[in-house]
């Protein structure tokens, strides 16, 4: 499938050399607003520099568009792309609201395109495992979800940059690393129903968050807890309460190394079982389901009531934090 990467970014760059190793998807082109410093970097992926979406659109020779623009330009990407007849695949978060979520998912059903999404987290041996063992009843009737993601990666950012900018990130650090934990979340136990999240700035000066914490009940009963940090190191864990054990998925490093997965079981009345599992390359994987449910293999196994889902919760915690009350959704 011939694909044009939208934006060169950091993740953008990580997306075309991920891909290179694909069989199914091919990135013929890259977009990006300064093309000055790329040069070098398509030589090497032999891909094509292009500064114009509009001139993707209007391309024949491309059927697909993965997007990793800023947040705020997520929803009318996709929109664009619908009404031009691209498969579209777009970074996280998928939207800023519900709202615009709710409309980029409709303009895709409309066109009968599948829209895949980077939540690649959800393919990781360990939280497959994890899913599984839930699932099967392993613990018990879940109860509870607590579950952290942080680091300090971007302590080395200018304070200017887009990540701590309460428009492109209003989330503070949820909108790039917690809003895979919540959709893990809603992958496992389904809609939110209210909402109550704090966010402080204790170790950057304002307007940065630095750090979040925000409480979930669901409609099922089930209740979470999320919170991240982007100024402490390296950090990650999900943990999964139920009437007759609890189980564990632990991580000691970023996506980007070999580190294998912990996953730990705790039974009543048994050992603890702790099992490692091998790092898999998830973006490539997730790429390729999507690849997959468009040419009529298996449905792409995040699905838009899940995306949506995860953008009400999104919605409802950057509000929560900024409101200081509790929201329904």
């Amino acid at each position: 499938m011939k694909t044009a990467v939208i934006g060169l970014g950091w993740w953008g760059k990580v997306i075309v050399k991920n891909l290179s190793k694909s069989k199914k998807i091919n990135i013929i082109c890259g977009v990006d607003k300064d093309i000055t410093h790329l040069q070098d970097f398509a030589n090497e992926y032999k891909i094509e520099l292009r500064t114009d979406y509009e001139s993707i659109l209007s391309d024949c020779n491309i059927e697909a568009v993965i997007l990793a623009t800023p947040n705020t330009l997520h929803h009318i990407h996709i929109i664009e792309a619908a009404k031009a007849g691209k498969q579209i695949f777009c970074e996280k978060p998928l939207s800023l609201s519900a709202s615009d979520a709710r409309e980029a998912i409709d303009f895709c059903k409309k066109e009968g395109l599948i829209l895949g999404l980077g939540h690649e987290r959800r393919y990781e041996s360990a939280m497959k495992s994890l899913f599984k063992h839930v699932e099967d009843g392993d613990i018990g009737n879940v109860l509870h979800v607590e579950t952290n993601f942080s680091h300090d990666l971007f302590k080395v950012l200018e304070k200017d940059n887009w990540r701590f900018n309460p428009i492109d990130a209003p989330g503070g650090g949820f909108t790039a690393r917690g809003i895979h934990l919540t959709d893990f979340m809603v992958h496992m136990f389904g809609r939110a129903k209210k909402v109550y999240s704090t966010m402080t700035s204790i170790a950057y000066e304002k307007p940065r968050i630095d750090t979040m914490s925000a409480n979930i009940e669901f409609y099922c009963g089930i209740t979470g807890i999320v919170s991240v940090s982007i100024a402490t190191p390296f950090y990650g864990r999900y943990t999964v309460f139920g009437d007759t054990g609890w189980i564990e998925a632990r991580e000691v490093n970023n996506f980007e190394h070999d580190d294998p997965g912990e996953l730990v079981l705790s039974k009543k009345g048994e050992d603890r079982l702790v099992t490692l599992h091998s790092h898999t390359n998830t973006v490539l994987e997730n790429f390729e389901a999507w690849y997959d449910a468009i040419y009529d293999g298996p449905a792409y196994p995040i699905t838009p009531e899940e995306m949506l889902a995860n953008i009400e919760i999104f919605e409802a915690i950057v509000k929560s934090g900024e409101s200081g009350k509790v929201i329904d959704i």
